[in-house]
């Protein structure tokens, strides 16, 4: 893989190339599978599926097709959904199969499935029509982008593909090793909502239903195709039927490839965990062929749209980067940093705030990011109180703890190359507690305990300041069991804007908004502005000095 490929692709979306390495690495990354898939691949796309259908002498609708998708009467064309087409259609199948089988006007279960069991073989024939074994193997094998994925689907706990083929199923099996060819097929297959799996990973889930390549090897009892079944799906989402593929979105990061999120039930799930779960980005690869004309404005509107409706980051990739994006994704560690050393896809955001504004839950709503808690070890008891009601033997030894603390998280910041890392409490935070005469003492016992009397730097990041009203934080502060004095609040409010009042940070409001809202402003900080780190061990310097030539004239 050309190194300048990947380089264009980390310089178009760094924080999505590193958010995703991530989450492979942890084995929290889905993928999600489209029809845009199939098309390297022979099959028909579905509107060419449905027409060779309706034009079957076993369903006698071609004259149906082009009334209602074509013609129409003196050029008035009926126009219907592909999906009501394909009810329509089945219902003439139906009525012909009974006329042919000479049943009665009511029809037994067995009756009943067993026409809907010719008529998923007819749908199963004009799938793979002219697509032999032989065929199927070179098609997958040439495929632009596909076979780049499968390490990432082997690592997978689920793959999902609305597609009805096999082809995944038969990309791992070609990829098994020796070994594992003697021992297992490779994947585990299934087409209904389960919640437990016999394997941890190479699990491929075809929500729409399933019909392999060979039609007797476990084809779906029913698949989603036509209207009633594209409802039903949509009204069994809504009572919980789909929950184990809700909850696969709300645990994981999912890379979407091939989709146009046409499907409601689909649309449904992201929108769910884009309101409950804002703080989790999903990716959705939006096709784009290879030297075309890209039209900016297009592009912008539709990343808008898909990330504030479905909490989808889009990246507009062409066949070849589709691929790129897939090997950077697998990359050992050492041979990304080795390659791409100079593009320092690194982000690291520090938030601060005063007690009680929301940092610690804003966090925890960004745990498909790296975080890192407010303290590394178990909080002292002390760190509830305000600082001028603890005695002062105890004050040094408490301090000394913190920037332990400090140093903890930042020698795990320096230790790791890339990612997105989102720290609660900024190194500075402790000079906005206490006398101000003790920040210049405070600032030099950070910066030595932090570096290791300087092996290491302390780690630039962005900041993002939480703020709220002093009666927000009186009552959030309230429901933690600390009941600090107005003053207290207030000193500290104004320590804090003394401290990095002057340096470049993002503000979020936290008043009145849910633990939601607040995730969903920082994630759009993270993943849509700007990157602006500020030099922290610049600064903690800064203070050491200029506050002890305060203390000094």
């Amino acid at each position: 893989m050309s190194k300048s490929k990947e380089a264009k692709v980390i310089e178009f979306a760094p924080k999505a190339v590193v958010h995703l390495r991530a989450q492979h690495r942890a084995q929290r990354l889905g993928l999600l599978f489209g029809a845009g898939i199939s098309i390297d691949l022979g099959y028909p796309r579905w509107e060419t599926l449905v027409r060779k259908i309706a034009e079957r002498p076993e369903v006698g609708a071609a004259g149906i097709w082009d009334r209602l998708k074509d013609k129409g009467a003196g050029g008035r064309p009926i126009t219907r959904s592909l999906a009501s087409v394909t009810q329509l259609l089945f219902s003439e199948f139906r009525k012909s199969r009974i006329a042919a089988l000479d049943l009665g006007a009511s029809l037994t279960f067995v009756q009943e499935r067993s026409i809907k069991t010719d008529w998923l073989r007819l749908l199963h024939e004009e799938l793979y029509q002219g697509l032999d074994a032989g065929a199927r193997k070179e098609k997958l094998l040439n495929h632009p982008y596909l076979n780049a994925f499968t390490t990432i689907i082997k690592r997978s706990p689920l793959t999902v593909t609305y597609n009805f083929d096999d082809t995944l199923e038969q990309m791992l099996a070609l990829a098994r090793s020796d070994g594992e060819s003697e021992t297992t097929r490779g994947y585990e297959m299934i087409d209904r909502p389960n919640s437990q799996f016999r394997r941890p990973d190479s699990v491929i889930y075809h929500p729409n239903g399933c019909l392999p390549a060979v039609f007797e090897n476990g084809a779906s009892a029913d698949v989603v195709f036509a209207d009633d079944s594209f409802q039903d799906q949509l009204i069994s989402a809504a009572n919980g039927k789909y929950i184990h593929l809700s909850g696969h979105l709300f645990r994981n990061t999912c890379l979407l490839i091939g989709l146009s999120l046409e499907d409601s039930t689909l649309q449904s799930l992201l929108r769910q965990n884009a309101v409950q779960n804002p703080g989790n980005i999903h990716y959705i690869v939006q096709y784009t062929p290879s030297g075309s004309t890209r039209d900016s404005e297009a592009e912008a509107a539709i990343f808008k749209a898909n990330f504030e409706s479905f909490g989808l980051y889009t990246l507009f990739l062409s066949n070849d980067e589709i691929k790129t994006l897939a090997t950077l994704i697998e990359m050992e560690s050492a041979t990304f940093a080795s390659r791409h050393a100079k593009l320092k896809p690194k982000f690291v955001y520090y938030m601060i705030g005063s007690v009680g504004a929301g940092k610690s839950t804003a966090a925890g709503s960004l745990r498909s990011l790296i975080t890192y808690d407010e303290w590394i070890d178990e909080r002292k008891p002390d760190l509830a109180k305000p600082e001028g009601e603890i005695s002062t033997e105890k004050i040094d030894g408490l301090n000394n703890w913190i920037a332990e603390q400090f140093h903890k998280k930042n020698f795990a910041l320096q230790d790791c190359k890339e990612g997105i890392h989102v720290v609660d409490r900024a190194p500075l935070d402790p000079l906005t507690f206490g006398p101000k005469e003790d920040r210049s003492k405070k600032a030099k016992s950070l910066l030595e305990k932090i570096t290791d009397e300087g092996a290491w730097e302390v780690a630039p990041g962005h900041i993002i300041e939480l703020s709220a009203s002093l009666e927000e934080i009186r009552i959030r502060n309230s429901l933690k069991h600390k009941y600090w004095p107005d003053d207290e609040y207030k000193k500290l409010l104004r320590d804090i804007d003394e401290v990095y009042g002057q340096l470049p940070k993002s503000v979020v409001c936290t008043t009145g908004r849910s633990a939601a809202e607040v995730a969903k402003h920082i994630a759009r900080i993270i993943f849509l502005d700007e990157y602006r780190p500020v030099n922290i061990q610049e600064q903690l310097i800064r203070h050491s000095v200029a506050d002890d030539n305060n203390a000094k004239n």
